[in-house]
C-alpha cells in the first residue's frame, strides 16, 4: 500500500477480473472396436501416425480406425479414441523365450490385449557375456530396437527396467520373468508370440455406453466422462459389420535380421497347435442399436458440454427407412446423418471401397469449422463443407427424398456436379423449433463453457453488490466479444445479448441459499438454410433480386 504523504495525484491499479476466453469445441471422441491398444481407457490423438501406433489401421472388426482417419482428413486435428470389448475375454499374446539349454528365462507379453500380438515377433541377438540386443517387429507396421540388454537384477540396462518403462519403454511388448527362470540370457533365435484374444466374441452393449460397469475401471462412453474436453462425440462401432473373414497369406521369412538358417519358427515359439478363429462381434439387432444410440445422448445430456454425431444403420437403406429409424429421436443434442459413405479401404475386404458410417467424416467437418485458425466458429452450420477421402454415398437421395428428410431433422449427404460430396444438412433432432440447428446448440455449449470456467473465482467470494457488479461485467464483455466476432445476431449489443446480474435476480433468499444467479439471453445466428432468389422480367430484361419473403421463411 502507498503512503501517501505528499500532496498530489496518484493512480492505482485496480484489480479486474479477465473476460473468458473461448474453449476449443473442435475436440472429438470416439468409442469403438480397434486392433489393438488399452481397453476402455482414453487416448488422446492429434494425427493419423499416432492413430496407427496406437491403435492400428482398419480392421474388419469394427468402423472405429475409419471413422478416426475420417475424423483428420476432414480437418480434426485432435481427438480421443477409447478402445471397447469384453474385458473379462480379451487377453494378450505372450511367448516365453528360452536359454541354451531350453529353460524359459525371459516372458515377452503384447502391450495390449488381442489377436493382434501373433504378428509380434522378437528376434534375439547375443552381443557379449550376459548381454543381447532384442528386437520387435510387428509386420510391416512398426519396429523396436533395443541394445544392450540384461537380466541381472543390478543392471542398468535390466530388460524389465528398460522395456516396461512408461515414458521411454516398448510400445509393443512388456517383459517379465516366467517361474523359475534360470537367469540366463536367451538364446539367439526369432520368437513369435502366441495366443491372445480380442474379446470381441462376447462384446456386448453396455461394454460400448458403459453401462454397469466398474466406477474404477468405466468401460465406453463411461471412460470419456473425465474427458472435459471433449465436445463432440461418435460411436460408429454401435453399427454392424459384415460377416467377412480377411484374406490372410504367410508372409516370407526375413533375412534382413538373422540369417535364414538361424531363424526358428516352431517348438518355442508357440505356434504348435491349431489358432482360435478370427474374432468379429456379434451383431447389434435394431432395438440393441436403438438402446446404444439412446444411451449415446443421455451421455450429452447428462455431461451437457457435447453433442452427438449419430448414423442410420447401413439396413435403412432407402429414404423411408431413415425416416423411420429417425421418428424414436427427440433432442437437440444429437444430429443423424445419412446415408453411409463409399470410401478407399485398404483391406478390400469386399472390393476396392467400403461401406462406412459417416459420423467420424462428419465430425471432423464440425471440427473444421470450429478450429481457430479459419475464419469461421462453432456458431457457422457445420453444412455447405465438403467431404475428403470419400468416394461415393450408399444412397444417392434426391431433391424431393431430400426435403422430407430434411424436414425431418436428417441430414443429408449428397454428391454434387463438380462440388464434390457434401454434407447437406445442419439440424438436430429435436422436435423443439428453438433447437432445431446444430450451430445454435453448440454455440450455446460454447458460451456456457466458457463462463462457467470465466467465473470460478466467484465461489466463496462475499456476496455484495461488487461482487454482482463484477460478474455482470466480466459476462457482459465476454459476450460482447461473441457479437463483434459475428458468433451473435443482432444489428446492435442491445439486440445481441443481455445479462442481469443483481438484487432481481438474486433477491434475500437466494443470498441467504448462497447462490448467485445470473441471467443471460442470446440471440444466435440464424442459418440461411433456403436462399429464394427471384427472377422479374421487365421492360429492362430479367432483374434478379433477394426474396426477403423467402428469408424470413427459412427463419420459421
Amino acid at each position: 500500500m502507498l503512503a501517501y504523504r505528499t500532496p498530489g495525484v496518484y493512480f492505482e491499479r485496480a484489480e479486474s477480473r479477465p473476460a473468458p476466453g473461448l474453449p476449443r469445441t473442435d475436440v472429438a471422441g470416439f468409442v469403438g472396436v480397434a486392433r489393438r491398444g488399452p481397453l476402455h481407457r482414453p487416448v488422446r490423438l492429434e494425427g493419423r501416425n499416432e492413430l496407427l501406433a496406437a491403435f492400428g489401421g482398419p480392421t474388419p472388426q469394427g468402423y472405429l480406425a475409419c471413422a478416426v482417419e475420417g475424423f483428420f482428413a476432414n480437418g480434426g486435428q485432435t481427438c480421443w479414441v477409447v478402445r471397447a470389448a469384453d474385458p473379462e475375454k480379451a487377453r494378450p499374446a505372450s511367448v516365453d523365450l528360452a536359454d541354451d539349454a531350453g529353460r524359459p528365462t525371459l516372458r515377452l507379453t503384447a502391450s495390449s490385449p488381442g489377436v493382434w500380438g501373433r504378428r509380434l515377433t522378437a528376434t534375439v541377438l547375443r552381443t557379449g557375456r550376459g548381454r543381447f540386443t532384442l528386437v520387435l517387429r510387428l509386420g510391416d507396421e512398426a519396429q523396436e530396437l533395443w541394445r544392450d540388454l540384461a537380466l541381472d537384477a543390478g543392471d542398468p540396462r535390466r530388460v524389465e527396467t528398460v522395456l516396461n518403462d512408461v515414458t521411454a519403454g516398448s510400445r509393443l511388448a512388456v517383459a517379465s520373468r516366467p517361474p523359475d527362470s534360470p537367469g540366463t540370457s536367451p538364446r539367439a533365435a526369432r520368437w513369435r508370440l502366441a495366443g491372445g484374444a480380442d474379446g470381441l466374441a462376447t462384446l456386448r452393449p453396455e461394454h460400448l455406453t458403459g453401462e454397469g460397469s466398474p466406477p474404477a475401471r468405466p468401460w465406453g462412453l463411461a471412460a470419456l466422462e473425465t474427458v472435459d474436453e471433449v465436445a463432440i462425440v461418435a460411436l460408429p462401432d454401435a453399427m454392424p459389420v459384415p460377416r467377412v473373414q480377411p484374406r490372410t497369406k504367410r508372409r516370407p521369412p526375413r533375412c534382413d535380421v538373422l540369417p535364414c538358417g538361424e531363424v526358428e519358427e516352431t517348438g518355442e515359439t508357440g505356434q504348435t497347435g491349431e489358432e482360435p478363429p478370427f474374432e468379429l462381434p456379434p451383431a447389434l439387432d435394431e432395438l440393441a442399436i436403438s438402446q446404444v444410440q439412446g444411451a449415446l445422448i443421455a451421455h450429452c445430456e447428462k455431461l451437457r458440454d457435447r453433442v452427438a454425431v449419430l448414423d442410420v444403420p447401413d439396413t435403412f437403406r432407402t429414404p423411408r427407412e431413415a425416416l423411420a429409424w429417425r421418428r424414436d429421436l427427440d433432442s437437440s443434442w444429437a444430429a443423424l446423418y445419412y446415408p453411409w459413405l463409399r470410401v478407399p479401404d485398404p483391406l478390400e475386404l469386399t472390393g476396392l471401397l467400403r461401406d462406412v458410417p459417416p459420423s467420424g467424416h462428419v465430425a471432423g467437418i464440425w471440427a473444421r469449422g470450429d478450429r481457430s485458425d479459419r475464419p469461421v466458429g462453432v456458431h457457422k452450420p457445420p453444412a455447405n463443407e465438403e467431404l475428403e477421402e470419400v468416394e461415393d454415398v450408399l444412397f444417392r437421395v434426391g431433391d424431393v427424398d431430400h426435403g422430407e428428410l430434411n424436414d425431418a431433422g436428417v441430414d443429408v449427404i449428397r454428391p454434387y456436379d463438380g462440388r464434390g460430396i457434401r454434407v447437406a444438412g445442419a439440424r438436430t433432432v429435436s422436435r423443439d423449433p428453438l433447437w432445431r440447428y446444430v450451430n445454435v446448440r453448440r454455440l450455446l455449449v460454447l458460451i456456457a463453457e466458457a463462463i462457467d470456467e470465466g467465473t470460478q473465482w466467484t465461489v466463496f467470494e462475499p456476496h455484495d453488490v461488487r461482487l454482482r457488479q463484477e460478474v455482470d461485467r466480466v459476462v457482459r464483455s465476454f459476450l460482447d466479444g461473441l457479437w463483434r466476432r459475428g458468433m451473435l445476431d443482432g444489428a446492435t449489443a442491445q439486440e445481441a445479448y443481455s445479462v442481469v446480474c443483481d438484487e432481481t435476480t438474486n433477491p434475500p433468499e437466494e443470498v441467504e441459499a448462497g447462490r448467485l444467479i445470473c441471467r443471460i439471453g442470446v440471440q444466435p445466428p440464424w442459418p440461411a438454410e433456403f436462399v429464394v432468389v427471384r427472377l422479374v422480367k421487365s421492360v429492362a430484361g430479367v432483374e434478379l433480386t433477394d426474396d426477403p419473403e423467402g428469408q424470413e421463411g427459412s427463419h420459421a
